[in-house]
């Protein structure tokens, strides 16, 4: 393994981490107004301040790819994955490749559910025989 190879390694788990415990606390911060509310409201501000995040990183992180590993792949990888989704989504928006953004979307979201759901019930079935 070459030496920018561990280094981007590095980066990425240490803007992993430091996405992830972000994202703990703003869970934290949530956890009481969800509990009373029912409606995810740390999921939705993770993903909206990361879809805000990567819009302000995206110009700088082409120029400079240990911003782009440390703070777009690493803290918002940890943080929030739908940055992503809403920087492609982004991008195709641009190239107006509007059949594609719209299949993207409706892909990411309903087969996405799908596959929870496949999921949580995959589990079911392997507890129950465990």
């Amino acid at each position: 393994m070459n030496i920018m190879t561990s280094a981007g390694f590095l980066y990425v788990g240490l803007g992993g981490g430091l996405g992830a415990m972000l994202r703990y606390g703003v869970s934290l911060l949530f956890s009481q107004t969800s509990t009373l509310t029912k409606f995810p409201w740390s999921t939705l501000t993770v993903n909206l301040i990361g879809c805000f995040v990567i819009g302000l990183l995206w110009q700088y992180s082409s120029k400079s790819p240990q911003i782009s590993l440390f703070w777009v792949v690493g803290v918002l990888g940890g943080f929030t994955t739908f940055s992503s989704f809403g920087l492609d989504g982004l991008k195709l928006f641009q190239q107006e490749a509007y059949s594609m953004l719209a299949g993207y979307v409706l892909l990411s979201n309903i087969v996405g559910l799908l596959l929870v759901f496949l999921g949580v019930k995959s589990g079911t079935l392997i507890q129950a025989y465990l």
